[in-house]
């Protein structure tokens, strides 16, 4: 339901919704880890009202006891979101929190998977969060009014305050199309206008565009096939090195690949839509041998 909601840009108060209904999941998922562990039922109950059982705050103190534990800095990000949500109407945050809420539902996938391996989650929805949102006015999608900025500062100022690091990086990249039917965002350039516009190439900082080397990401295409399919293939360094890259041509897509150089020695880089094309490409064969 979280991802039901936060996936779909026409629905509003979706940062509430989500934040709401992922504690529910990780609390349910808790409190099993809790009774599996005691193999007691009563072992979600407290001791003095057994008749009432705990909270979500009091199931993340005892299963993450390690105070510089990510997962549970992360969760207690959330789980203050929706405290607030409770009383307040937030602004639509879900696209500045989308990082950190990917983070939340990956969290919960594999613990689930390595409490409960039985229980076969994401088998029928994607386990991802889209980054959509639809133009309000004539405002981008991408742009804050000064006001909705002000507000998101000061939830950051309040919230930020927690380790909530191990966030997943999103990236947005647009393309020129003359393709009216291919195109998210339409634009159109006036040539009496007085104002001057031309398209320039910006310089990059390769570090952010392309911030793996070749094992950090056959490392995050093992982790994300295994999350999205359940399983890895057995992909590894030989795969990526000796098939996938030579077959796909890799090395000679910029958005891919980009060769740098550190002083006198030489270092090969990959982006983060090459981790996505990796995991389209190897989920059309799993789906293929599957047929």
């Amino acid at each position: 339901m979280s991802l039901e909601l936060i996936n779909k840009p026409t629905i509003k108060y979706r940062t509430e919704g989500f934040c709401f209904f992922i504690c529910n999941a990780w609390e349910l998922a808790l409190k099993a880890f809790i009774i599996k562990r005691a193999n007691n039922i009563e072992a979600i109950n407290f001791k003095h009202k057994p008749s009432q059982t705990l909270g979500l705050s009091e199931c993340i103190d005892k299963v993450f006891t390690s105070t510089t534990n990510n997962t549970k800095h992360n969760l207690n990000f959330i789980r203050e979101i929706r405290n607030k949500a409770t009383h307040n109407i937030l602004p639509d945050y879900d696209f500045k929190f989308a990082p950190l809420f990917q983070r939340c539902i990956t969290n919960l996938n594999e613990f689930i998977k390595k409490y409960f391996p039985e229980y076969k989650v994401n088998n029928q929805v994607t386990a991802f969060v889209a980054l959509s949102k639809l133009p309000d006015g004539n405002n981008s999608p991408l742009t804050l009014n000064s006001s909705a900025l002000s507000q998101l500062l000061d939830i950051e100022k309040s919230l930020f305050g927690q380790d909530v690091s191990g966030d997943i990086t999103q990236t947005f990249m647009f393309k020129s199309t003359k393709k009216a039917s291919e195109a998210d965002i339409v634009y159109s350039i006036d040539k009496d206008s007085n104002d001057k516009v031309k398209f320039i190439d910006v310089p990059k900082d390769v570090d952010k565009t392309h911030p793996y080397i070749a094992s950090e990401i056959v490392k995050r295409i093992k982790e994300s096939l295994k999350m999205t399919y359940g399983s890895d293939f057995g992909f590894n360094m030989h795969n990526f090195s000796k098939e996938f890259c030579p077959q796909e041509k890799i090395k000679e897509q910029p958005k891919y690949y980009n060769a740098v150089t550190y002083g006198n020695s030489k270092g090969q880089k990959y982006s983060d839509a090459l981790l996505e094309y990796a995991i389209y490409y190897y989920g059309q064969k799993y789906c293929n041998k599957k047929d």
